[in-house]
């Protein structure tokens, strides 16, 4: 067994729970270990940002949380590409029965039952980075497959999952590990027959529902897709990360109405997350709802006011509404930002030449041509804006 003196202290903490206090003494118990490097999170939200943003060694987490609950981070953590494999402790007052088969599934490195004493934490923290370093974990031949995925190596990955459901015949994520491998590949029924597997399964092992529904819209099979969805959102309803997902693939494939429905169900249910605000605003805006996307797209300036994409889509919202003077603040915001970006530009040269002002609009679509000489749609508003003139 380990010992925590053989630790690195430079071994990099990851704290989250909901109560400072709770954070904060264990912060303190854990620099009392000799550790310098401890950091604190007070919502899943706020946890994955850092995880993205700085090497984080070693996160124990409350399973029970604000925003979406410690396992969903830890499903996040494990298949995101943007995050390195961290050793991972659980903490909790108590598990749910569904609770501890998807923990299995996702092979934490310990796991400690609230109350406990600061000797069970200080031994625990060693354990865990045992089993963190492991060779023969499942974890590590999971994590390998990631890489492969990520490279699109699907045959590599594909072996990969292949090996882990031989060592855990039961795997609900080595079947849907397989199952995206093989959408990848185009041989859908195959994928599909892996997630119906998974589910029969483990029903609560929301990432077979996630696949499917995947493999439905790549099938083009919508209302499918749709179901299993809402049956992903139904065991899962505080993941805004799940409904980004379903939304940014439900857009894609211009399903506007259907990626509507769901993130008014966020939204409803008071799940929070600044993206959401971006691609309502957007779903509204595809479908013409013009006056509600601006409501949104405003919302979304509030946390984010240098989104490009969104200043100009706000633009063109107010411009077809003919709020021209409220879409050149927009476009004006933008091209402050973004001298250069022509498409910013070339909006706002509309937004004149629908308000019949030729010659500002004229500036406008010379300058577009400064920059890019070969700008087809700067040349045919000049030849139009020509031919109004000499009219």
């Amino acid at each position: 067994m380990s010992n925590i003196l053989e630790l690195s202290t430079d071994l990099s903490f990851l704290i989250i729970d909901e109560s400072e206090s709770f954070r904060d003494i264990m912060s303190s118990g854990i620099r009392s270990l000799g550790f310098k490097n401890v950091n604190q999170a007070s919502s899943a939200i706020v946890a994955l940002q850092l995880l993205k943003s700085k090497p984080i060694q070693f996160v124990i987490c409350e399973l029970e949380m604000p925003d979406f609950n410690g396992i969903e981070l830890l499903k996040e953590i494990r298949d995101s590409s943007d995050i390195n494999r961290t050793a991972f402790l659980m903490i909790s007052k108590d598990a749910k029965r569904e609770d501890i088969s998807l923990l299995g599934e996702y092979e934490i490195d310990g796991y400690l039952k609230k109350p406990f004493s600061f000797q069970a934490l200080a031994q625990k923290i060693p354990n865990c980075m045992q089993n963190y370093n492991n060779p023969n974990t499942a974890e590590k031949l999971f994590q390998e497959a990631k890489l492969f995925l990520n490279k699109g190596e699907l045959v590599g990955a594909l072996a990969k999952f292949e090996t882990l459901l031989r060592k855990s015949p039961n795997s609900c994520r080595a079947r849907v590990g397989m199952a995206i491998c093989y959408r990848k590949m185009k041989n859908n029924p195959k994928a599909e027959s892996l997630c119906k597997q998974a589910i029969e399964k483990n029903e609560f092992f929301v990432q077979s529902f996630d696949e499917i529904g995947r493999i439905y819209m790549s099938m083009n099979r919508v209302q499918d897709a749709v179901h299993f969805f809402k049956k992903a959102v139904s065991l899962s309803p505080n993941n805004p990360l799940r409904f980004e997902r379903i939304a940014n693939l439900l857009i894609e494939h211009e399903r506007f109405k259907e990626a509507e429905s769901f993130l008014e169900e966020a939204i409803g249910g008071g799940v929070v997350y600044i993206n959401i605000y971006e691609q309502y605003g957007k779903t509204l805006f595809y479908q013409k709802k013009l006056e509600k996307a601006a409501l949104y797209f405003e919302k979304s300036l509030r946390h984010d006011p240098n989104n490009r994409s969104i200043i100009n889509l706000m633009g063109i919202c107010l411009k077809d509404l003919n709020r021209y003077e409220d879409a050149l603040k927009y476009y004006n915001m933008a091209i402050k930002a973004f001298p250069t970006d022509a498409k910013v530009l070339f909006n706002k040269g509309l937004c004149y030449f629908e308000m019949k002002n030729y010659e500002k609009a004229k500036k406008m679509f010379e300058y577009i041509l400064k920059l890019d000489p070969d700008n087809q749609k700067s040349i045919k508003k000049l030849e139009e804006i020509a031919n109004l003139i000499r009219k």
